[in-house]
C-alpha cells in the first residue's frame, strides 16, 4: 500500500480540497479512522470531468451501523459538488475482505490518504 499526502497526488486543486475537507471532517464524526483513495484518481486515469472520486474509510465507529447507513453519513461530510463513490468498513470487515479478488484489485492501486491513529483490534 502506498501512504501518501494529498499534495503529492497528480489530481486537480479541487479534487485535493475535497478529499481534505472530507478527512477533516472524518476526523470530527469518527475520531479514529482511516482514508484510502482507490479506482481512477489513485491509478492516474481519471478523466476530468467524467471521473468520480472512490474512497474507502475504515472505522470502528461502524461497528452496529447497516452498510448504507454508514456511506449515506459519510456522503454528507464531502461536498456535494464533488461526485465520490465511498465505501465505509470495520477494521475487521475489511480484513475479510482482503482475500476477496474485487478487493485485491483495489489495493493493487489504493493510496492511505489520512490516518487519525492505528485501528487494530
Amino acid at each position: 500500500m502506498r501512504e501518501r499526502r494529498l499534495e503529492e497526488l497528480e489530481v486537480p486543486e479541487r479534487i485535493r480540497e475535497a478529499l481534505r475537507l472530507l478527512a477533516s471532517r472524518l476526523q470530527e464524526r469518527l475520531g479514529e479512522f482511516e482514508l484510502y483513495l482507490f479506482g481512477s484518481y489513485a491509478r492516474g486515469d481519471w478523466v476530468n470531468g467524467l471521473s468520480d472520486v472512490d474512497v474507502i474509510v475504515v472505522s470502528k465507529s461502524f461497528t452496529g451501523t447497516p452498510f448504507p447507513e454508514r456511506s449515506a453519513m459519510v456522503r454528507k461530510l464531502a461536498p456535494p459538488d464533488i461526485p465520490f463513490e465511498i465505501l465505509c468498513y470495520t477494521p475487521e470487515e475489511l480484513e475479510k475482505l482482503a482475500e476477496q479478488s474485487f478487493f485485491k484489485e483495489i489495493r493493487r492501486h489504493w493510496i492511505k490518504l489520512a490516518s487519525s491513529e492505528p485501528l487494530k483490534g
